[in-house]
């Protein structure tokens, strides 16, 4: 994964007992020294990521492929109601929608 300020090379660091109830892992930049953290529940991050294996590196889908598999997670339909995007993993090859940009 990259940074998001300068695009740096993000690695995994210890958490506190604070962050290990809110993150499921805490990153820090090996250029700016910048924390992230990847939260466990899936709508609470800043931007979107795959439910399934957590990547970043998501395609935008401008339909539904009916091969590839669909998250069938109530709150992503929601989503699909308010107008969200269809993302595809090109990892795990998992199509969701979510209304957080990439």
């Amino acid at each position: 994964m990259n940074c998001v300020s300068c695009g740096g090379v993000l690695l995994r660091v210890r958490r506190t007992f604070a962050q290990k109830v809110i993150y499921q892992s805490v990153l820090k930049c090996k250029a700016c020294g910048r924390l992230e953290g990847l939260w466990y529940l899936f709508l609470l991050g800043r931007r979107s990521h795959c439910p399934r294996c957590w990547s970043v590196k998501l395609q935008k889908f401008s339909k539904v492929d009916h091969i590839e598999g669909m998250y069938k997670n109530p709150i992503s339909y929601l989503q699909k109601w308010f107008g969200a995007n269809l993302y595809c993993c090109p990892f795990c090859r998992l199509q969701f929608y979510d209304l957080r940009d990439r």
